[in-house]
């Protein structure tokens, strides 16, 4: 089977949720024997192309990745188009050229659209279907990240932003919210990474077929760490804090956490990749809080902290970091809501309140309790041990489109 997939850009390294999803994926379909193609932009952090708009590399999977230049250009641009501004960024640059030519030159057994923000595809490939009239079309599958109408919106109405930039989020969020729609109505098969997600699009788009693949884990596990009266009285939040969603989540939280947790004498360790100005001005906000930013390895901060936060007011969905936190043995605290598509039981595996002051006053009871601690560290590793495996879902995913390929061809 022949699959081109079309994704944001190359993902490595792999410091976000996204790239970590998109790899995971892309390497166990990979894994599965068939022939893949990726179409993305190259990595603007460590490219492996040669910077211009039509580059080629073969990665040890053996995927063919066709990348356009690392630099996105101007949301600007978008204004005056149908088009979201993520879109109009990552369509320009190489990609649909690319797309175009392999429509054009190549025949598909599947595309794969990666992220609501591909939905720019679905132009080039009705041209291509109406051009040449194929009986036999290629399955098409949008493999979402978040329910982007929904989180879109969100984000717009919760911006604190002034009043020029609030409408444009506003705007952008209608214009994401109509390309997704135009993505699940067109395809067929969407998949989603938490069964809330399955149910919320099942709402609107009843029959549709759907795929629930939650991500997997391929990194350390590190089964025999211990939380003792050495570990320090510390509490960290991992993740990518530059999109505005996260910066939201963010501020939101320490706006409403970094004096009780103070008060407690318990550390808050934010760590993870932003934007320098955004780490300084958090800060100066909040000088009772270590705000690392960016760091090379995750590692050394989940396995010096007592507990791991899963705290996003907005969004919901399913977070990348409570697998780094479950297979480090960082137990778990959370919002009820933030945490989605986990096999865990609350107080026994996991910590969840419905509320933050509920939260914070449930950390503060546990966090020098070192037999729950332990406890929750080790029922959790043991029930997600065998719960998330990437192959299994580039299995999952192979085999849906392979069923339908076989009711599209003609007996």
């Amino acid at each position: 089977m022949k699959c081109l997939w079309l994704t944001r850009k190359y993902p490595r390294p792999t410091n976000s949720g996204e790239l970590i999803y998109s790899n995971g994926l892309i390497r166990a379909v990979a894994g599965t024997g068939i022939d893949l193609t990726v179409l993305a932009h190259d990595n603007d952090e460590q490219p492996i192309g040669d910077g211009t708009q039509r580059s080629s590399y073969v990665d040890e999977d053996k995927v063919e990745w066709r990348l356009g230049s690392p630099e996105l250009g101007s949301r600007a641009g978008s204004l005056f188009t149908r088009y979201p501004s993520d879109s109009w960024r990552l369509k320009n640059g190489g990609p649909q050229r690319a797309l175009e030519e392999a429509l054009r030159e190549e025949a598909w057994d599947a595309i794969v659209i990666d992220h609501a923000a591909i939905g720019w595809a679905l132009g080039p490939i009705r041209a291509q279907r109406k051009l040449s009239g194929i009986k036999s079309d290629p399955v098409l599958v949008y493999v979402s990240h978040n329910h982007e109408a929904k989180i879109r919106r969100e984000i717009a109405k919760n911006s604190s932003a002034a009043f020029p930039k609030k409408l444009a989020l506003r705007y952008d969020a209608e214009k994401y919210a109509r390309q997704e729609e135009e993505l699940c109505r067109e395809v067929d098969l969407v998949t989603a990474i938490t069964e809330l997600e399955v149910e919320a699009y099942r709402e609107q788009f009843p029959r549709q077929r759907y795929l629930n693949l939650t991500p997997g884990y391929e990194g350390a596990i590190h089964r025999q760490r211990e939380i003792t009266a050495e570990t320090p009285r510390r509490v960290v939040m991992s993740g990518s804090f530059e999109w505005i969603a996260k910066r939201i989540n963010l501020e939101w939280f320490l706006e409403n956490s970094a004096e009780a947790f103070a008060r407690a004498g318990i550390e808050v360790q934010i760590v993870g990749k932003t934007e320098e100005g955004f780490r300084r001005e958090m800060q100066d906000r909040f000088p009772m809080v270590d705000f690392v930013g960016r760091v090379p390895e995750m590692e050394p901060y989940l396995l010096d902290a007592r507990m791991g936060l899963i705290v996003e007011e907005l969004g919901g969905g399913f977070k990348l970091k409570t697998l780094e936190y479950i297979f480090h043995g960082l137990p778990l605290a959370g919002l009820r809501h933030a945490v989605e598509g986990l096999p865990l039981e609350s107080p026994r595996d996991i910590l969840l309140t419905t509320d933050l002051s509920s939260l914070i006053e449930g950390i503060s009871k546990t966090i020098d309790d070192f037999e729950a601690l332990n406890r929750m560290r080790e029922n959790s590793l043991t029930t997600c041990d065998s719960a998330f495996r990437w192959e299994d879902r580039g299995r999952k995913l192979v085999e849906a489109i392979q069923e339908m390929r076989s009711i599209a061809l003609p007996s």
